[in-house]
């Protein structure tokens, strides 16, 4: 269904969000809120649909885990069959327009997050790129771009 990559790089964006918890927060009414479990948020197309999926509880998640969970989900949102769990609460969240050959795209700050990373992988150019979209209240272009460098860098 998708490439390998990108349940890695969602995986990777959950670990961040538990080792650098600014980036799981949102300002609601002027305060900000830091959450606690990391609830990553996943673009899924399905049909002329587009899904923000939910993986719940990743801070307590290994990659296996996350990958299976992910791909349930996913196999809920192609099927138009998601929970309501499965399809509110994201916390940080990860879209790819990957698969429409497309060089970058800007998504929508999903409600009551802080970031939201955008993945593009133009064919035959060699890289992918990553960027951003994010609550400015919340987090600075240093911080972002420090989760950028760390996303695009494996894992030590």
């Amino acid at each position: 269904m998708l490439s390998p990559l990108l349940p890695l790089l969602a995986f990777r964006l959950a670990q961040l969000g538990r080792e650098r918890p600014t980036i799981n927060s949102t300002i609601v009414n002027g305060q900000r809120y830091q959450y606690q479990p990391v609830n990553l948020g996943f673009t899924v197309q399905a049909g002329n649909m587009l899904y923000l999926t939910v993986v719940r509880d990743t801070q307590d998640m290994d990659t296996a885990q996350f990958i299976s969970a992910l791909g349930e989900i996913q196999r809920h949102a192609m099927g138009h069959k998601l929970p309501p769990q499965e399809a509110s609460g994201a916390t940080l969240s990860f879209s790819s327009m990957a698969r429409w050959n497309v060089s970058r795209h800007i998504p929508i700050l999903p409600p009551q997050t802080s970031l939201i990373i955008a993945h593009a992988a133009p064919k035959n150019a060699g890289h992918a790129v990553l960027a951003a979209s994010y609550d400015h209240r919340v987090l600075t272009g240093f911080d972002v771009a420090q989760v950028l460098q760390a996303l695009s860098q494996p894992p030590k």
